[in-house]
């Protein structure tokens, strides 16, 4: 089976911020979802909605995501996302046009990242806050004794 970059809650990095806030479980897919008037260009407004990520089958927020490589084709990422828009109340066609175009996007930034790096948002941005640990052998190495 492929694997796809996604972005999957974590609790990793909370309370870096004092504003963060977690309410997804470990590991379930995350979406960006729109930004209230009141937030909107404030990632730090009372909301929270500038700064979040939504869990796609909770539809509850965490202000931190990881990047994870899973195994799923991309259909069964878009599927998530359509189940999800059908949890809102959108209607199957516009659930569907959305999902599709939502999971392409959400790969493409995914993507960006290596995997295992801890992000969040920031408005219309996604900035690493964690990246995962590199080895390299010439700094891992030890004399012998």
């Amino acid at each position: 089976m492929p694997t796809i970059p996604v972005f999957v809650a974590t609790d990793r990095t909370q309370r870096d911020r004092s504003n963060d806030f977690n309410w997804c479980a470990p590991g379930e897919l995350v979406d960006i979802g729109s930004s209230c008037d009141r937030d909107r260009g404030n990632p730090d407004g009372a909301c929270g909605c500038c700064r979040s990520f939504t869990g796609l089958k909770s539809r509850r927020s965490t202000t931190t995501a990881e990047v994870a490589l899973l195994s799923m084709s991309f259909a069964e990422y878009v599927v998530a996302h359509h189940a999800s828009l059908l949890g809102i109340g959108l209607p199957d066609d516009t659930a569907r046009a959305w999902a599709g175009e939502a999971a392409r996007d959400m790969v493409s930034l995914a993507a960006a990242f290596p995997a295992g790096t801890v992000v969040e948002r920031r408005g219309d941005e996604i900035v690493a806050r964690l990246l995962p640990p590199t080895r390299n052998r010439r700094a891992d190495h030890r004399p012998a004794r």
